[in-house]
């Protein structure tokens, strides 16, 4: 077994999404590996041109848990831009409501036969507490494949970006960083 830790380290802005000034930037997901499924949901953070910011230390860990040798944590994350204004009172329940949705997926087909795209997709429904998240702007989604065989720390850049119209709308270019750690 290999305990695998994956923490966020911070999130760059280049360019927002809203024209008119800061984002209200999010997150969303899981990832599953072994007998750990770990919700992902952040608050959202303010965060402007040029900013670079942290996550809350209680929200930064997406991942930690023992994983069989040759095995991998699977799942993915989605970025938001907060638009519509929710309920964050509610953000307890909604971790349950993700752990449930995905721990659903995999009782139907096992860790093994889920796809990273499967339990990405059952995470974003698990959100469904939060019912206005349909009309936030989606800023990024990538799926993760993440070994339990590897170097025993690594940092990760994962870029997503837009190229709107000439105007600046619907423009915007982020770099999140996390990092790994397997012992």
């Amino acid at each position: 077994m290999t305990k695998v830790k994956i923490q966020l380290v911070n999130v760059q802005c280049k360019d927002t999404e809203d024209v008119t000034g800061a984002d209200e930037l999010y997150l969303v997901g899981a990832l599953v590996g072994g007998k750990t499924t770990k919700a992902i949901l952040t608050t959202p953070m303010s965060i402007n041109d040029g900013e670079v910011k942290r996550f809350k230390p209680d929200q930064s860990i997406l991942f930690e848990g023992d994983v069989p040798a040759g095995e991998s944590v699977k799942g993915g994350i989605k970025t938001y831009d907060e638009d519509a204004a929710k309920d964050w009172s509610k953000y307890g329940d909604t971790i349950t409501g993700i752990t449930s949705a995905v721990s659903a997926v995999l009782s139907a087909a096992g860790p093994k036969g889920v796809l990273a795209g499967t339990i990405l997709s059952a995470s974003v429904k698990g959100v469904g507490i939060l019912a206005s998240l349909d009309k936030d702007d989606l800023l990024g989604s990538t799926e993760l494949v993440i070994s339990s065989t590897g170097p025993a720390f690594e940092e990760v850049s994962w870029r997503f970006k837009k190229k709107g119209s000439f105007l600046g709308y619907s423009n915007w270019d982020y770099t999140l960083k996390y990092r790994i750690t397997r012992s």
